[in-house]
C-alpha cells in the first residue's frame, strides 16, 4: 500500500467519522424538535418547565415556540 493509498484511505475514515456525527447531530436535533412542539401543543408545561425536563435552551424552546426553528 502506498502512501497515496494511505492518505486516501484515511481521509475516508475521516469524512466517514464526520458524516456520521453530523447525522447523529441531526437526529437529535429533530428529536428535541419534536418532543418540544408536542410539549408546547400540549400546553401543561410552560417554556422554562420544558427546557428543564428536555435538556434543551430555554431559548431554543422559545425559538421553536414562534416557529424560528424547524427540520425541514
Amino acid at each position: 500500500m502506498g502512501i497515496e493509498e494511505i492518505i486516501r484511505t484515511e481521509l475516508m475514515d475521516v469524512g466517514e467519522k464526520l458524516g456520521l456525527e453530523k447525522g447523529e447531530k441531526q437526529g437529535e436535533l429533530k428529536k428535541s424538535l419534536v418532543a418540544t412542539q408536542n410539549l408546547l401543543k400540549k400546553g401543561r408545561l410552560s417554556p422554562e418547565e420544558i427546557a428543564e425536563v428536555l435538556e434543551v435552551s430555554l431559548d431554543f424552546v422559545k425559538k421553536v415556540q414562534i416557529g424560528e426553528v424547524s427540520f425541514f
